[in-house]
């Protein structure tokens, strides 16, 4: 057997194991007016899903609420579906999305 080959068993077992660990989770960001309901509005449109952010940070800024959240077991076309209801909500600005990969506790 060479040195080179790229595929060993304990490779193997390790890209197995950490497959089977990793959360996908949907960060959205958000800029929006600094208004009294935003955040509801946000909330709102996660609550019609069934979902529950993980995380959520918002800040107000120079007339501005700048809100990050992230929500784990949102599929990809969901999460499209999400961020484009989002761009619909009045008072949302903006919407930027990405994914991560999170490795759970052992």
């Amino acid at each position: 057997m060479s040195s080179t080959t790229p595929s060993t068993p304990l490779a193997t077992e390790r890209r197995s194991r950490t497959s089977h660990s990793d959360v996908t989770v949907l960060c959205l960001s958000l800029r929006a007016l600094a208004e009294i309901g935003i955040l509801a509005r946000v909330i709102q449109q996660l609550a019609r899903r069934g979902l529950l952010p993980s995380r959520m940070h918002c800040t107000e800024a120079a007339e501005q609420l700048l809100i990050d959240l992230q929500v784990t077991g949102v599929g990809e076309h969901e999460g499209d579906i999400l961020a484009e209801s989002l761009r619909q909500v009045v008072g949302i600005e903006e919407v930027l999305t990405s994914r991560l990969l999170r490795q759970r506790a052992a």
